[in-house]
């Protein structure tokens, strides 16, 4: 099954709902992990797609599209940006993922393939 995830929330106020000391810490230290702290990435899943038709989505598409949806079974995980929604939509069949690119103004959308 692949998941389309689509960022929801990127920062956390750090004087949102104050914890106590030694959660504090906890939440800075999480926080810090991949992206520096002050920045957590909240995505949520809006749809999902079945494996075999991602597949024959992906050998429909022009050559960058499939460069960049194609990396999925490599990476298990892609993330597409504005400026890469940009460039998929044109090379694309009318599906519910072009879409989704299409109405992706800021953030970015997130694809993942189950293990």
């Amino acid at each position: 099954m692949i998941e389309i995830c689509r960022l929801t929330k990127r920062l956390v106020d750090p004087n949102e709902n104050k914890l106590p000391d030694h959660l504090e810490q906890i939440k800075v230290f999480s926080m810090a992990v991949g992206h520096g702290i002050g920045t957590v990435d909240f995505v949520e899943c809006i749809d999902k797609i079945e494996e075999d038709e991602y597949l024959e989505l992906v050998e429909s598409c022009g050559e960058y599209a499939k460069f960049k949806l194609g990396n999925l079974s490599r990476y298990f995980e892609i993330e597409v940006f504005p400026e890469h929604a940009e460039k998929l939509v044109h090379q694309m069949p009318d599906c519910k993922l072009k879409e989704y690119f299409l109405e992706l103004q800021e953030g970015f959308i997130v694809i993942r393939k189950s293990i």
